[in-house]
């Protein structure tokens, strides 16, 4: 059976997002997803208002979608919102047993992985479970710097990093397209730790695809 890869989240203080502005979170999300299928074909579904499940074809690839699902959240938050938008995300790495109709119908290795680790989930924002312990293990700590760097991240250095990792924009080109100059661009990339989380996301993407092979 074929490795694949679940995200498996939810949206962090759903409960104090206004009421006005949950259609406006769940456009967000739904064109993040869609704009992210460049990577790996996948499908989503939401499922009990604030939480969603992903089903991404290439493993490899799920770090990446999940870190740019949280900088795209986070990058569209409404300036009168309560707080940042953000969400919880667990991916399971595994096999697939089941293809339901839905994503949500579906079952297997990866679902259960990506499940449990959501269940476990206390402070941190992003895990991931693959069926290698000796992945698990190596991944642990930089999991953890990623989790902890992506939380960090205000509006302004989520909204830099996504146009840079997630559309692809040269510095230039983000420049004009948030009215800012490319020294300044610069300067937001290197304090959000942007080059970190690329050479992190890399190193992921060569390991799951390894072990995938073997």
């Amino acid at each position: 059976m074929e490795i694949k890869a679940v995200i498996t989240g939810d949206i962090v203080h759903s409960e104090q997002i206004e009421l006005d502005k949950r259609d406006l979170l769940i456009q967000v999300l739904q064109e993040t997803v869609d704009g992210l299928k460049s990577r790996s074909p996948m499908s989503m579904e939401l499922f009990r208002g604030d939480s969603f499940q992903i089903l991404v074809e290439k493993p490899e690839m799920s770090l990446e979608v999940a870190s740019m699902i949280r900088a795209g959240l986070k990058s569209n938050t409404p300036a009168d919102s309560f707080g940042v938008w953000d969400a919880r995300i667990s991916i399971g790495i595994g096999t697939i047993d089941y293809r339901g109709d839905r994503v949500v119908t579906s079952d297997g290795e990866a679902f259960k992985l990506s499940g449990r680790g959501l269940d476990a989930m206390e402070k941190s924002r992003l895990v991931v479970r693959t069926c290698w312990q000796e992945v698990n293990e190596e991944l642990d700590a930089g999991l953890a710097f990623v989790d902890d760097l992506i939380t960090g991240w205000s509006v302004n250095q989520a909204k830099t990093i996504f146009l840079s990792v997630g559309k692809g924009l040269s510095q230039a080109n983000i420049a004009n397209s948030i009215a800012k100059s490319q020294q300044n661009v610069s300067k937001t990339l290197a304090s959000a730790k942007e080059s970190l989380l690329v050479r992190f996301s890399t190193r992921f993407e060569t390991i799951i695809k390894k072990h995938k092979e073997q």
